[in-house]
C-alpha cells in the first residue's frame, strides 16, 4: 500500500474530485509546469496578490481600531478646543434667554438691571453644570427632573427627594412628642434654612417657579422648570405690585413701578419715585411738639420723633427732692421712707416715696395670734401674744403638722422618720421626712436620640434629651454633624466649596462633597501651561483641565546624519501601548491596554537623493 502522501485524490481538497466538479489537467497537459512538480508549484501570481490585499486591510482596520481606543481615553484633553463654537452657540443662547426674561422689568427701568444682581446669578446658576445640586441626594440637578424649590432660601431639592425628606421628618417629631402617635399636625423644616412647613403644604406635584403650570415641558428656549409666562407673584414688601419677570428661580426683584410720594415728614410735595425705594427726605428740620410737651424736634426730616434729649429740673414722686432728670423720663423716686403720720395717731407711714394719700395703719385691723386660732380686737399698740396652744401649722413636707406650741416665725423642718421610696421607685428605706432619697441605680432607658443611654442614677422615666454632639459623617464625607445628637437623617453639610479652573480665574461655589464629581467651570482665558515639547510657543488654546493636547505642529528637528529637517509631527510625547505582562495561565484574566507618554526618535529620512 502506497503512503499517504503518494495516494492521489486524497489530499486536502482533492475529494470532491469524482462528485461532480471539474477535473484537473494532468501534469503534462499544464502549460509551463515541468513534469514531476505538479504538487508541489506555487499558487499563481493572482492569488498571492490576492491574500495580500486582505492582509494589508485587516491590518489597517486593526490600527485604525487602536487609534480610536488611544483617541478615546485621551480626548477629554482636547474636547473643549473641539467644541469651541459650540460653547459660543449655548452662551448666545443663554444670553438671549435672560434678555427675554429681564426685557419686561428692564422696560419700565429704562434699561438699568442693577437691580437684578441676585435674582441674575440665580439664572446663570441654573445654565451652569453642576452648580445647581440637590443638597439631599447630593447629586446634580438637572432640567428634565422634577424639583421643588423654598419659599425661603430658593433651593432647588428634587422631588422625590423632598417628599421623602417632609415624611421622615414629620414622622420622627411625632414619635418622640406625641402621647396619641400621628394625632397631631407637625411641620416640617426646608432642609437648607429650616423654614417650616405645615404637613398640608408637602409638595405633591411639579411645577413651575411661579405654580401656575404642572409639569413644566423642558423648554431649551426656557429657564429649566419654567412656564414662561410672566410670574406675577406679589412682591416683598408688600406694595401692591407684582413681578414682571418670566417664571425665574430665586427671589422677584424690587419694584420698578414709578409712584408719587411725598417726604417722610410730609412738607415737601409729592414727588415721583421709585416704588421699591420711595422713602425720601426733605432734609427740613421736623419741629414737632416731642412727648415732654416742652421741647420740640431738632431731627432732619423723618417719620417718628425720638424721645426728647434735654435734660430738666423735675422733682420726685413725693415732692420732696428735686433733681436733674432728662425729659423723657419725668417719673422718678427718692428712695426715701414716706414717715408721715398714719390714721391711728400712733404710727407712721414705712412705704418708700409714694403719691397719694398713706394706707391705713396695718395694726388697726382684726388681728390673731401666730398660729390663727384666737382672734383679737386689741388697740393698735398693744401685740397679740401666743395663744398657749399647739401650733399645727403645714410643714414644708404638706404631710405632717407643727407639734410645738404656737409660736412666731416661722416653723422647724419636719424631722419624722418615714419609710421612703427613691426617686426611681426600685428601694425603700426609712429616714428623714425632710430629706430626698436617692438610689445608686442607673437609668438603663435610651435617650430621644435612640442612640446612648441615659446613665442618670435613680432617674424618674422623664430621661433628659441627649446632651451629646452627634457626629454622624454628613453626606459631603468631609464633615461631621456638629448638631446635638438626634434621630433621622442629619441636616446637609452647610459648607461650600469652589471649584477653579486650571488657570484660576474661573470659579463656581458648589456645595462641599461635590467638587469631587464637578466638572471646572469653562474659562476663556488663555492657556498658562508650557509646552511639553521642544517647540517654545505652543498653540494657543483656551484653558482646560488636565494634560495639553498633544502638539500638532510638524517636528523641524534636524536628522542625524543629513542636511534635512524631521518632516513628521511633533513625536516628543507620544502615547504607546505598554508592553503586557505574560499570563500564569488561563485562570488570569487579561488586563486593560496601558498606554504611556514616550518621546520617540525622529525617522530615518526619506528624501531621496542621487547617488
Amino acid at each position: 500500500m502506497e503512503p499517504a502522501w503518494r495516494q492521489q485524490g486524497r489530499g486536502r481538497g482533492r475529494a470532491q474530485e469524482g462528485q461532480g466538479e471539474r477535473p484537473r489537467p494532468l501534469q503534462k497537459d499544464r502549460p509551463g509546469v515541468p513534469a514531476g512538480r505538479g504538487e508541489k508549484t506555487n499558487p499563481g501570481p493572482a492569488k498571492g496578490e490576492s491574500v495580500q490585499s486582505k492582509f494589508e486591510e485587516i491590518r489597517r482596520s486593526n490600527q485604525a481600531a487602536a487609534q480610536r481606543l488611544v483617541e478615546s481615553r485621551v480626548s477629554s484633553s482636547s474636547s473643549d478646543e473641539d467644541n469651541d463654537d459650540d460653547d459660543d452657540d449655548g452662551d448666545g443662547q443663554r444670553g438671549r434667554i435672560l434678555e427675554s426674561t429681564f426685557t419686561s422689568y428692564t422696560s419700565q427701568t429704562g434699561g438699568d438691571a442693577s437691580a437684578l444682581t441676585r435674582t441674575g446669578q440665580y439664572l446663570s446658576d441654573m445654565f451652569q453644570s453642576g452648580a445647581l445640586t440637590c443638597l439631599i441626594c447630593i447629586a446634580s440637578v438637572k432640567r428634565t427632573q422634577p424639583v421643588w424649590s423654598c419659599s425661603g432660601c430658593f433651593s432647588l431639592f428634587h422631588l422625590p427627594c423632598i417628599q421623602k425628606w417632609a415624611r421622615d421628618s414629620v414622622f420622627l417629631i411625632s414619635s418622640a412628642t406625641d402621647e396619641d402617635f400621628g394625632q397631631k399636625q407637625h411641620p416640617w423644616p426646608c432642609p437648607k434654612c429650616r423654614t417650616e412647613y405645615p404637613p398640608s403644604a408637602t409638595p405633591n406635584r411639579y411645577m413651575c417657579y411661579c405654580g401656575k403650570l404642572q409639569d413644566p415641558p423642558a423648554d431649551p428656549w426656557l429657564v429649566p422648570h419654567s412656564c414662561g409666562s410672566i410670574c406675577q407673584q406679589e412682591l416683598k414688601p408688600s406694595c401692591g405690585h407684582t413681578c414682571l419677570l418670566l417664571c425665574h428661580p430665586g427671589p422677584c426683584p424690587p419694584c420698578p413701578k414709578m409712584v408719587s410720594v411725598s417726604c417722610l415728614c410730609g412738607k415737601a410735595k409729592p414727588l415721583p419715585r421709585r416704588c421699591s425705594n420711595k422713602s425720601w427726605s426733605c432734609q427740613q428740620q421736623c419741629g414737632k411738639l416731642l412727648g415732654c410737651k416742652q421741647h420740640t424736634c431738632t431731627q432732619l426730616c423723618h417719620t417718628e420723633c425720638p424721645p426728647c434729649p434735654r435734660v430738666s429740673l423735675q422733682r420726685c414722686v413725693c415732692g420732696r427732692q428735686t433733681a436733674e432728670r432728662p425729659c423723657a423720663s419725668p417719673r422718678w423716686t427718692c428712695q426715701q421712707v414716706c414717715g408721715a403720720q398714719l390714721s391711728c395717731g400712733n404710727h407712721t407711714c414705712e412705704e418708700v416715696c409714694h403719691d397719694g394719700a398713706c394706707p391705713p395703719c396695718p395694726r388697726s385691723v382684726s388681728r390673731s395670734c401666730p398660729c390663727g386660732k384666737t382672734k383679737s380686737s386689741l388697740p393698735c399698740t398693744e401685740e397679740v401674744l401666743p395663744c398657749g396652744d399647739t401650733c399645727d401649722r403645714r410643714l414644708s413636707c404638706l404631710k405632717h403638722t407643727c407639734s410645738m406650741r404656737c409660736h412666731r416665725g416661722s416653723c422647724e423642718t419636719c424631722r419624722q422618720e418615714v419609710d421612703k421610696a427613691c426617686r426611681c421607685g426600685r428601694h425603700r428605706k426609712p429616714m428623714a421626712c425632710h430629706k430626698e432619697y436617692l438610689c445608686d441605680a442607673k437609668c438603663p432607658q435610651t435617650r430621644n436620640c435612640q442612640r446612648h443611654q441615659c446613665r442618670r442614677k435613680c432617674c424618674p422615666g422623664n430621661c433628659p434629651p441627649c446632651d451629646q454632639i452627634c457626629g454622624r459623617t454628613l453626606g459631603c464625607r468631609n464633615h461631621k454633624c456638629p448638631s446635638v445628637c438626634h434621630q433621622g437623617s442629619c441636616y446637609p453639610c452647610p459648607e461650600t466649596v469652589p471649584v477653579r479652573c486650571s488657570c484660576g480665574s474661573s470659579v463656581l461655589v458648589v456645595p462641599c462633597g461635590r467638587e469631587r464629581s464637578t466638572k471646572p467651570p469653562r474659562c476663556r482665558e488663555p492657556c498658562r501651561l508650557p509646552p511639553s515639547c521642544h517647540h517654545r510657543d505652543g498653540e494657543p488654546h483656551r484653558c482646560h483641565p488636565g494634560p495639553c493636547p498633544p502638539c500638532a505642529r510638524p517636528c523641524l528637528l534636524p536628522l542625524p546624519g543629513c542636511c534635512h529637517a524631521c518632516p513628521q509631527p511633533c513625536h516628543d510625547l507620544v502615547l504607546v501601548r505598554s508592553q503586557q505582562v505574560q499570563l500564569a495561565g488561563p485562570w488570569e484574566q487579561p488586563a486593560e491596554p496601558t498606554f504611556m507618554k514616550k518621546a520617540l526618535p525622529c525617522p530615518p529620512c526619506q528624501v531621496p537623493i542621487p547617488t
